[in-house]
C-alpha cells in the first residue's frame, strides 16, 4: 500500500571531508557520494543510489527518499501487503547508515491499483471541498485526474498506459492507481492527527489501517457527477446544475455573488446527493476497500 516516503535524520560524526564542499566522489558507508551543485556550480551537498532510493547529504542532513514499493517490487502495479512493506522496510534499513526507523517521516504515499476504467471514474469528479481536479497529460493524452493541495495530492490515474508509456511495460487488465500523498502537516496538523512521526509509525498496524482508511475516506468525500434523468426534476433544479457545472458561469457568481454562490452551491450540493449514483460509487470503492483489506490482512 506504501509507495514513496520521504524521511530525514541528523548524522552524527560524519567524515569532515562532507563538510569541505569539494567537487570529488567521497567514498563512504559502502556507498559512492556524488557532489550536488547548485546554479552557481558550488558544491552544495553528496548524493547517491540504493536501487531506486535517492540519498542525500547536505552537511550532516541525510534525506532518504523514493517508492519503498519499487525498491522492492520493482513497480507499483502489482499489491503490495503490510508483511510485505515489513521486508521492505527491513532490507532498506540493512543497507543503510542510520536505523531508518528512527529517522523523521515528511512525506508518505498510500495507494492501491484496481482493475477499472479510469476515464469512467474520473470524468465523475467534480471537486474536493471546492478543490477541482487537473488533468494528468503524458503525450497530449489525459490518462487521470489529480486534486492537488499544499499539504496533499490524491490522484487516479490509468496504470496500464502509464506502465506503457514510461517503462514501455505492457499490462494485459485496464488497471486503475489510487493515490494519496500526504506530508507531515496533512497527517498531524489537524483535529485528528494520526500520528504519523517517524517510519516507525508505519510498521504501526493500527496506524497503517488508519492511513487506509484516510485513502477511502478521501476518495468518498470527493463530489461526483451521477448518471442523471433529468425528466424528473424542476426547472429551477436543471437550471442550477446546468450553472454550476458550466465554468465560466460558476466563476462569475463566485466573484460577483459570492453570498449567492455559497447558498446555491449548499443547494447543488444537496441535489447531487439526492440524485447520487449509489451503484457507480459502490462499485469502485468496493474495489478500493478489497484491495485495501487484503494489504492490511497480508
Amino acid at each position: 500500500m506504501y509507495d514513496t516516503i520521504k524521511s530525514k535524520t541528523i548524522i552524527d560524526n560524519l567524515p569532515k571531508v562532507f563538510f569541505a564542499n569539494k567537487l570529488q566522489n567521497v567514498d563512504w558507508a559502502g556507498f559512492l557520494w556524488r557532489p550536488i551543485q547548485n546554479k552557481k556550480a558550488f558544491v552544495i551537498g553528496y548524493q547517491t543510489e540504493l536501487q531506486n532510493i535517492h540519498l542525500k547529504l547536505y552537511g550532516s542532513e541525510l534525506q532518504i527518499e523514493n517508492s519503498l514499493q519499487k525498491f522492492f517490487m520493482g513497480n507499483n502495479y502489482q499489491d503490495f501487503t503490510f508483511t510485505q512493506v515489513l521486508t521492505a522496510l527491513d532490507t532498506l534499513n540493512n543497507h543503510l547508515p542510520v536505523d531508518i526507523y528512527k529517522t523523521s517521516l515528511s512525506r508518505a504515499d498510500v495507494g492501491v491499483v484496481i482493475n477499472h476504467d479510469t476515464i469512467q471514474e474520473t470524468d465523475r469528479w467534480i471537486d474536493y471541498k471546492s478543490t477541482l481536479p487537473i488533468p494528468m497529460i503524458k503525450g497530449n493524452v489525459i490518462y487521470g485526474k489529480e486534486i492537488r493541495k499544499t499539504n496533499y495530492k490524491f490522484k487516479a490515474y490509468n496504470k496500464t498506459f502509464e506502465a506503457k508509456k514510461t517503462a514501455d511495460i505492457k499490462l494485459e487488465e485496464q488497471l486503475m492507481r489510487v493515490e494519496l500523498k500526504g506530508n507531515y502537516r496533512y497527517f498531524n496538523n489537524r483535529a485528528n492527527p494520526l500520528g504519523i512521526y517517524t517510519v516507525q509509525d508505519l510498521i504501526d498496524p493500527i496506524k497503517y489501517n488508519l492511513l487506509a482508511n484516510e485513502l477511502l475516506n478521501f476518495y468518498t468525500s470527493i463530489n461526483k457527477k451521477t448518471n442523471l434523468d433529468f425528466s424528473n426534476w424542476s426547472a429551477k433544479e436543471t437550471r442550477l446544475y446546468g450553472y454550476m457545472n458550466y465554468a465560466d458561469s460558476a466563476q462569475a457568481m463566485k466573484l460577483h455573488h459570492k453570498e449567492t454562490h455559497k447558498k446555491e452551491r449548499g443547494q447543488y450540493l444537496k441535489l447531487l446527493s439526492k440524485h447520487k449514483d449509489a451503484e457507480q460509487e459502490k462499485t469502485v470503492f468496493n474495489k478500493l476497500k478489497a484491495k485495501v483489506d487484503f494489504s492490511i490482512r497480508n
